[in-house]
């Protein structure tokens, strides 16, 4: 599935050149819980390259769409939310393309996770809103749900081995805050709408989800989305044999000027990573790490101990 940003005045389209992490492997997350607040290390404006999310990639210039934002208009959880709206550059898309993008840490295993959000939109007769968990690398769809502009909402289903959009039971209306969970089990993928099961069935791909999107089509109105939580039951279980924070401290955060590590163990090896996956040279000295040289922004960090390994992130100020 080829994705294309529709631009006015028949200007020519451009391909999107998916974004993919490359550090799954590397990261045991089995949880993580976003808001878009400030402790989280968020900031009111452009939600791309803010922790691991980017905005919708153009293909052209700027590299990615602009006003996909982090805002204190409503919120469910905290006094912020993101804010995905219409892009006045770009035409209605054939698909929900434009919003914003969540690089996972860890990938979802399609049989084995739990995803939960709330979401308001604001207005029908305007852009479909979809969240959508998918294989970028391959642009393949593992789950997709669609608040359709007429207030339908429509599941990715699978028919007679094909993926299509078709309605589920339930409804929506536009200023309303409605919780969505989907959940991947070995037998097949429930999708939720404010608690009640409105669907199941079986993954549109048996593939593993990297990244999740809450994105509409650029038709009209705009969307909050809040209240993030996502879980990998799969590593959930195995959490517990991990070291714990208890165990392994990377302290102060905020930081800006050194980060300090504190293990009831030996610690083998110190791994930092930016939010576009580079790997950043870190030595540990009297158990700190210089960081004085790294721009301001959040990071990832990997702590190997004897006992196991710890993986959190810090923001350097």
């Amino acid at each position: 599935m080829c994705l294309f940003l529709v631009q006015p005045k028949n200007k020519t389209m451009k391909k999107i050149y998916p974004f993919t992490l490359c550090l799954f492997s590397v990261f045991s997350f089995a949880q993580q819980m976003v808001s878009f607040e400030y402790l989280d290390g968020f900031h009111t404006g452009d939600i791309h390259g803010q922790g691991t999310w980017i905005s919708t990639p153009t293909g052209d210039v700027p590299p990615n769409v602009l006003n996909q934002t982090v805002c204190t208009d409503t919120a469910t959880d905290g006094a912020n939310s993101l804010k995905i709206v219409k892009e006045n550059t770009y035409g209605t898309q054939s698909i929900p393309i434009i919003g914003a993008f969540d690089n996972l840490p860890v990938l979802l295993p399609h049989h084995s996770f739990t995803v939960s959000f709330d979401i308001n939109m604001s207005q029908l007769n305007g852009s479909i809103f979809s969240f959508q968990g998918v294989s970028s690398a391959e642009e393949k769809y593992i789950v997709r749900f669609d608040f359709d502009n007429t207030g339908t909402i429509k599941i990715l289903k699978t028919i007679s081995g094909m993926p299509v959009m078709e309605p589920a039971s339930g409804t929506w209306l536009p200023n309303v805050w409605y919780q969505i969970k989907v959940v991947g089990t070995p037998a097949d993928i429930k999708y939720y709408l404010n608690g009640v099961l409105i669907y199941s069935g079986i993954a549109a791909e048996s593939m593993d989800i990297n990244q999740l999107r809450f994105v509409h089509d650029n038709a009209d109105g705009s969307a909050y989305i809040d209240n993030i939580k996502v879980y990998n039951q799969a590593l959930l279980s195995a959490a517990d044999g991990d070291v714990n924070r208890k165990t392994v401290e990377v302290y102060p955060n905020p930081a800006s000027d050194f980060i300090k590590i504190s293990s009831s163990g030996k610690i083998k090896s110190i791994q930092i990573y930016d939010t576009v996956g580079k790997i950043i040279q870190a030595e540990l000295e009297n158990n700190k790490i210089d960081i004085r040289n790294l721009p301001t922004g959040t990071y990832l960090i990997n702590v190997k101990a004897e006992k196991g390994n710890f993986s959190g992130k810090f923001i350097k100020k």
